[in-house]
């Protein structure tokens, strides 16, 4: 049980609301760093594309480990809009 009690106020109830509204940069992407099959999934695709993407400097990765890159879900966003080759409808 607390010793202390703290009262809300205005203050304090509007800093600690999240927001409930997605931004636009990341609707639809997971928030955490993902896979290189899942931005090929989330893109439309091949794997392979995401890693020649990186190796060629067009894709910002993060080592994970001692082999695999992980992307941050902006950055698959920033590539998407440079020309990304996404799937076509």
């Amino acid at each position: 049980m607390r010793k202390t009690a703290y009262t809300e106020t205005a203050h304090t109830a509007d800093a600690m609301q999240p927001s409930m509204e997605a931004s636009p940069a990341t609707s639809g992407l997971p928030n955490r760093l993902m896979t290189a099959f899942e931005v090929a999934q989330f893109v439309g695709c091949h794997e392979e594309t995401v890693r020649r993407a990186y190796w060629r400097g067009l894709l910002v990765s993060q080592r994970f480990g001692v082999r695999s890159r992980r992307f941050h879900p902006r950055d698959v966003q920033d590539w998407i809009r440079r020309g990304a080759p996404t799937r076509v409808s």
